[in-house]
């Protein structure tokens, strides 16, 4: 199961206000400059650093927007083998295979998976935008979990049962 959690739509806005937002940061830090380096007779270099700061984020933000540096796709993806999720454009790819898993809880905008090392991960539902889509991600891992005898919200597996 594949789920793109950015839609193109979405993804084409983003860039757009990146872009605008892009050019007039690059435009003002770049006149903020030209006023500091031409205009004044005394150089003030945390103006200078600032308006250079401002700059280099508009040039960040235009180039994102008008595709020069690509964003990553926020995705979804379950196999019987691991699930793997970036939930954001500029979040990191996890990748937790289902044999560590130990256990999941899971609550209204968060999934919690306890690992058999003791460590968890947590699946924040809030930054998927479609509160539609954040159910069906939750609901496709709980039953999926099922089928491969994870313990789900401490249901112990012997108790979960699946229809086939």
């Amino acid at each position: 199961m594949y789920v793109n959690l950015y839609p193109n739509k979405e993804l084409k806005k983003t860039k757009q206000i990146l872009l605008w937002s892009g050019i007039l940061l690059l435009c003002g830090g770049l006149s903020a400059l030209f006023g500091e380096f031409i205009a004044r007779e005394e150089l003030r270099w945390g103006w200078a650093g600032a308006a250079l700061l401002v700059s280099a984020l508009g040039g960040l933000g235009f180039a994102v927007g008008a595709g020069h540096l690509q964003l990553k796709d926020a995705y979804f993806s379950m196999t019987p083998e691991r699930i793997a999720y970036r939930l954001t454009i500029y979040g990191t790819e996890r990748v937790i295979q289902w044999d560590t898993i130990d256990s999941i809880q899971a609550y209204e905008n968060k999934l919690v998976f306890e690992l058999k090392d003791s460590k968890q991960f947590v699946m924040r539902l809030g930054n998927i935008q479609s509160p539609e889509i954040a159910n069906h991600v939750s609901v496709s891992i709980q039953l999926a979990a099922i089928q491969q005898q994870v313990e789900v919200n401490k249901v112990p597996v012997g108790a979960q049962q699946v229809s086939q």
